[in-house]
């Protein structure tokens, strides 16, 4: 959205305005400055004085693979609340391993967890790729640092460290074995352990049909009425560690596997 400005120049010994119309002129005023937004890419919502400040650092790759729909970004939210308080969104026309540096600055104590974030056009979380909170630090005067390295925020860097790395990878991989059932979630390891791969423990399913969500093991165990598929209730465990954004983390794990081309 592009800024616009009006200026008005009243000449008092011209012209006296009657009482009503210096209401009118109040109210217009603020109306012009309720929808000077900005550019909703590089929009900051500005926080209370004497807060936090926090500091990411990071060379992205796969930023460019997102759509409109959602942006890479750096939030602020309070607990139990999946809307971002305070955002800042890294375009996603950033070049491919591009460092990048975010400053938050001021952040209230309204404010529970900082976050490098999937997010929707509303500020809604889609998946939390990392965080640091907030109520872990005591001292406001010193700068909080998330130095990430080099970061996959791909659709499936953003699954991989959103969900893989959370929630899976205890039992799949993460010990440094095969995995339960043969699945290994590690990074590097998860995409050819998944797609095209038949299950070892659903007879004739694939654990994810490239191109076809529907279809896919992965889907049908994270949807209403997967609980009972394999031995272990995914469902439950993936609730307890998404309370606010299930949903949201089930359509981002449709979307990437209807993305596969076989």
């Amino acid at each position: 959205m592009k800024r616009v400005i009006l200026f008005f120049t009243l000449h008092s010994s011209l012209f006296v305005p009657p009482k009503w119309a210096t209401g009118v002129f109040i109210l217009f005023t603020f109306l012009l400055a309720a929808c000077d937004s900005g550019d909703i890419e590089e929009q900051s919502y500005s926080t209370t004085e004497g807060g936090y400040t926090v500091k990411l650092t990071a060379t992205l790759t796969g930023i460019d693979s997102w759509d409109n729909k959602y942006a890479v970004s750096l939030a602020g939210f309070t607990t139990g609340d999946n809307y971002a308080q305070v955002v800042r969104i890294i375009p996603n026309t950033t070049p491919d391993s591009t460092r990048v540096e975010v400053v938050f600055s001021n952040i209230g104590d309204n404010i529970n967890t900082v976050e490098l974030a999937i997010t929707n056009r509303l500020r809604e979380r889609i998946i939390t790729l990392a965080r640091v909170n907030l109520d872990d630090y005591d001292n406001k005067k010193d700068t909080i640092y998330m130095d990430l390295g080099v970061t996959d925020v791909s659709r499936f860097g953003a699954l991989q460290l959103g969900l893989f790395n959370m929630a899976c990878i205890q039992c799949h991989g993460g010990n440094g074995g095969a995995g339960a059932a043969g699945l290994n979630l590690t990074e590097g390891r998860s995409f050819a352990n998944l797609v095209n791969v038949s299950s070892t423990r659903k007879e004739g399913m694939m654990r994810v049909v490239g191109g076809n969500a529907r279809e896919s093991l992965l889907h049908q165990m994270m949807a209403e009425g997967g609980e009972n598929m394999l031995h272990v209730n995914h469902t439950e465990i993936l609730s307890n560690q998404f309370r606010e954004n299930l949903n949201e983390v089930r359509q981002l794990i449709d979307e990437w596997i209807e993305r596969i081309e076989n």
